[in-house]
């Protein structure tokens, strides 16, 4: 897979943070927004599978709700 530069802005802590946390990770800035953005689009993917499912097939009951919550682990 091939990089490309882009220019982007951040505010001043947010990047101070970025930065903090990417080099006590041992890798770079870039990586780490990559790795960032890649997560947030993960999460958008995910949030619009299931808004085409919940207009697919109706909300999750109450219910199943119910009987998933109790399997889950806490």
């Amino acid at each position: 897979m091939t990089s490309q530069k882009r220019s982007i802005s951040f505010d001043g802590s947010v990047l101070a943070e970025a930065e903090q946390r990417a080099a006590a990770a041992g890798g770079n800035l870039s990586a780490f927004v990559n790795a960032a953005v890649l997560r947030e689009l993960k999460v958008t993917r995910g949030l619009e599978l299931l808004a085409e499912d919940e207009a697919q097939f109706g909300p999750v009951s109450d219910d199943v709700r119910s009987e998933i919550a109790a399997q889950w682990p806490a």
